[in-house]
């Protein structure tokens, strides 16, 4: 997949502490965990609206973060710690040759490509469940198939099961992707402050075994028959929902606690060129393969889309089983030689407070005005005679400011989720009024993830290369305009299909609702939607890259989790506008269920472009500097510190890898 921008771990080897002193060498041992300091806060209290108005009125006791958030024998990443990368070291690239010298990256440790494999099995196992739910909640056991919901051979029916209809389709596959991704903020806080991450990855895989064995006793004959196979269906939905939550969150800070290249090096290649060996190039090449299989294992679902058109669910169902079993044996392998961080802590608690007060101080009027933030500072409490405990300084309310600001482009991603893939599951129900010829309906969504790996190559060594050669300056707001402009031309192929698809059915406008007349479909060939969800994909390579690539080299570095919680939420809204549109999400509706999106997505990329261009003139300026080069290709130069986004305070060292979700399919 698509990669951004994002942090290395610290792996202590002969660098020279905060202190001076020199530290003890590790490489690949896990770190032995110390028993964490206790949270201050919880998400459950998170706002600190308990505080009575009375309370209010009290004179205020400010307490100042001032204690190290580092448990005993953790460290932070060298290449975010000044005291280290201000100082002398062997081989410490000059401002000149910082300038001139191509950035190479350094070798990626073994179990950096186990731990790819890891995910691989995971979003197998996910992606290969994913996209069957909507055939087997909505479309009924075939009438002359197998009785293991394949259809007739030579027919152009949909397999099915429970027979449910659209509107509990719709809200089943909604509310299973919603809680896919809204719960994995609270499983990220929790690994940061109580488990830590390998732990909760392990309960996730046991949580995902569950599921899948669930689900395939849901594929059984007499189950499917007399109608009891719902109970361990659903039941598998929701747990495999949880269990991705468990693990999504942290597998990939995981990958890049195990990066060995720590501080950028000036080193000689057999060729005789001097070259730097670059922390972030090494993050950008372990995120590509990291990527790469992502997308691999999301192609699982063409064989289990085959596998329930022509064999039957318990096929489809054991296949992703069958890929999740490596799981246990691959943690099992790797546990000894990782290298882990404790629990420490997490600010995304604090952040929550300091938003409590800001509204509970100045009111939903107040957001974006003069003065909204700085009523959460300690300063300003306590000059207001306010009884309110704190545990943060006024520069980390500035720390929160400055991240919503960098992340205010996330706030048009609902929108371009819904023309990429349609609002709900209408994609779903518009490919069951098209003619198949033995293609299964839902395999032809892997044309999004396909046409991303085509495409990437030439935009990164092609097109962004030419346009700089040209003296172009296509910018991140261009790109992202871009890229907007391009899913609503995909939601209008979808409207338009869904429209001739309503004309030329036998059954008119409810052609995807089951229908038997005639053929069952119209005469329009599946393969047409290839097009609206390659342009969809295409789209998330202008859109992501660049959003992502700003977010995190414009928010304040100790808040890399807070632009991963925002980004959860932006992609939960879209899911959670899919479920709250399930009633519509239906026939005699699909044609506006697409069409709607569409022209919203036309007037928001026009706001957009308008709203933020001025960024990019900022980074033209900003590229000239020697710290900071946003290409856009990849993670160079924007992993570490600039001027834009340092801050004095620090996390816990488990909480610089929060970088996550660069795209939905992660």
């Amino acid at each position: 997949m698509v990669v951004i921008d994002t942090r290395l771990t610290w792996v202590p080897n002969s660098a020279p502490s905060i202190r001076g002193t020199i530290l003890p060498h590790m490489h690949r041992k896990r770190l032995l965990t110390a028993t964490p300091r206790q949270p201050r806060s919880c998400l459950g209290r998170a706002f600190a609206m308990g505080h009575s108005s009375e309370d209010l009125e009290r004179s205020i006791t400010p307490v100042a973060d001032e204690k190290s958030k580092t448990p005993p024998g953790d460290h932070h990443a060298q290449y975010l710690d000044p005291s280290i990368m201000e100082a002398d070291y062997e081989g410490k690239p000059t401002e000149e040759e910082l300038k001139t010298l191509r950035r190479v990256p350094g070798s990626l440790p073994l179990v950096a490509y186990a731990i790819c494999i890891v995910e691989f099995c995971e979003r197998a196992s996910y992606y290969g469940v994913q996209p069957l739910i909507s055939n087997y909640v909505n479309r009924p056991l075939p009438e002359g198939g197998n009785g293991y919901g394949a259809p007739p051979e030579g027919t152009q029916q949909t397999a099915g099961a429970l027979g449910l209809g659209q509107v509990t389709a719709n809200a089943v596959t909604q509310s299973f992707s919603l809680l896919a991704y809204a719960l994995p903020m609270v499983f990220g806080w929790l690994a940061d402050v109580k488990t830590g991450r390998f732990t909760l990855i392990c309960w996730g895989v046991a949580v995902f075994g569950v599921a899948h064995v669930l689900m395939v006793s849901a594929g059984a004959k007499t189950l499917l028959a007399n109608g009891t196979a719902k109970v361990p269906y659903f039941l598998s939905v929701y747990i495999l929902s949880i269990g991705a939550a468990m693990f999504k969150p942290n597998v990939s800070p995981l990958l890049l606690d195990q990066m060995t290249t720590t501080v950028p090096k000036v080193v000689t290649l057999a060729s005789g060129e001097r070259v730097i060996q670059d922390p972030e190039s090494t993050t950008e090449r372990v995120m590509l393969w990291f990527y790469l299989l992502i997308n691999i294992g999301g192609f699982m679902g063409v064989a289990t889309s085959y596998s329930e058109k022509y064999v039957g669910w318990w096929l489809a169902f054991l296949i992703p089983l069958l890929l999740y079993l490596p799981l246990p044996i691959l943690l099992w392998f790797l546990y000894k030689r990782l290298i882990l961080h404790p629990p420490g802590g997490s600010d995304l608690g604090n952040v929550f407070r300091v938003l409590g007060i800001c509204f509970r101080r100045g009111g939903i009027k107040r957001i974006g005005r003069r003065g909204f933030w700085d009523l959460a500072k300690p300063s300003s409490i306590q000059a207001a005679g306010l009884n309110i405990k704190t545990h943060w300084n006024d520069e980390f309310v500035d720390d929160v400011r400055r991240t919503f600001q960098a992340t205010g482009i996330f706030c048009f991603f609902p929108i371009q989720y819904l023309n990429d893939n349609g609002l709900g599951s209408a994609a779903s129900f518009l490919s069951t009024m098209l003619t198949t010829n033995g293609v299964p309906n839902d395999v032809i969504s892997n044309f999004n993830s396909l046409s991303i790996i085509a495409m990437a190559p030439v935009l990164n060594y092609g097109l962004y290369p030419l346009l700089r050669r040209l003296n172009i300056h296509y910018g991140p707001v261009a790109r992202i305009t871009t890229g907007l402009a391009m899913s609503s031309i995909g939601g209008v192929g979808y409207t338009v299909l869904n429209y001739y698809a309503y004309q030329q059915s036998p059954c008119g406008d409810y052609g995807s609702s089951n229908c038997e007349d005639g053929m069952g479909v119209a005469p329009i060939s599946i393969w047409w939607m290839a097009i609206p969800f390659a342009i969809g994909g295409i789209s998330e390579l202008f859109v992501n890259v660049p959003a992502y690539g700003i977010a995190y080299s414009r928010a304040p570095v100790n808040m890399r989790g807070l632009v991963s919680a925002l980004n959860l939420f932006n992609t939960a809204v879209a899911y959670a506008i899919g479920l709250a549109c399930s009633s519509v999400v239906t026939d005699p509706y699909l044609t506006w269920d697409f069409g709607g999106p569409a022209i919203a997505g036309g007037v928001l990329t026009i706001v957009f472009y308008f709203t933020f261009r001025h960024i990019d003139q900022e980074e033209f300026t900003l590229s000239q500097n020697k710290d900071y080069h946003l290409e856009l290709e990849g993670t160079v130069n924007v992993v570490g510190e600039n001027e834009l986004n340092k801050s004095n305070n620090r996390p816990a060292p488990i909480a610089e890898n929060e970088e996550m979700m660069i795209s939905q399919k992660q």
